[in-house]
């Protein structure tokens, strides 16, 4: 997120030279919009940003995402205003100008430290695995159960694919004879609830499953 356009266009070809997939941002509020969006995994960040200043929109992030990346990257340098960067969520803090070399080195140490296994997209919705937790794009978060979170995991693992109910059971429950195939509905009816407008990405098919289509 960075308003100068030439230092912007200089950082995504740094990036995208070095194995990163970019996405712009020029303005504080065009940036809250990205980062819902895309939910990416590192943010580089301008603190002097038109819309929503830099402090203010690290806060908005650290609100929803507290793994995400985040690099500050900005000409207020003074020993004040890093400190309240790092306060306020920021992963690291390096003051303009810059050496591309050492800024890549940063973001690069960053990436390593926040890389996660533990989120999935589901459409428009992060699930956090580990946490149990769905995320929405309006930064909404509800939990899930621990049957809740193995069924949906199991729906993911074999996404695009039908999946029976009876072997829903024996995964989550392992015991398909002595227990209803009902509760397989059950609980995919519990996790629909909780999805909202987003519980059509698991489609019921009729006399045999489900199968999870973001």
């Amino acid at each position: 997120m960075e308003d100068d356009e030439k230092i912007a266009r200089l950082l995504e070809i740094l990036f995208e030279n070095n194995g990163f997939e970019v996405a712009v941002a020029y303005s504080g509020t065009e940036g809250w919009s990205l980062f819902q969006q895309i939910k990416p995994d590192i943010t580089v960040l301008d603190l002097m940003l038109p819309g929503i200043d830099g402090f203010e929109l690290l806060e908005k992030i650290r609100s929803v995402d507290e793994e995400v990346g985040v690099v500050v990257l900005t000409a207020r340098g003074e020993i004040e205003n890093r400190i309240k960067g790092l306060k306020k969520g920021a992963d690291d803090y390096i003051p303009k100008p810059f050496h591309l070399d050492e800024l890549l080195a940063r973001v690069e140490a960053v990436a390593k430290r926040v890389k996660r296994t533990d989120l999935i997209a589901i459409g428009d919705v992060v699930f956090n695995s580990d946490a149990r937790t769905l995320t929405f794009p309006d930064g909404r978060s509800v939990s899930l159960s621990e049957r809740e979170q193995a069924v949906l995991s199991y729906l993911i693992k074999n996404e695009g694919h039908v999946v029976k109910r009876e072997e829903i059971i024996e995964a989550i429950w392992n015991d398909s004879e002595n227990i209803s195939k009902n509760i397989a509905d059950v609980y995919v009816k519990y996790i629909r609830d909780k999805l909202g407008e987003y519980g059509y990405v698991i489609r019921t098919v009729r006399g045999v499953g489900y199968v999870l289509k973001p």
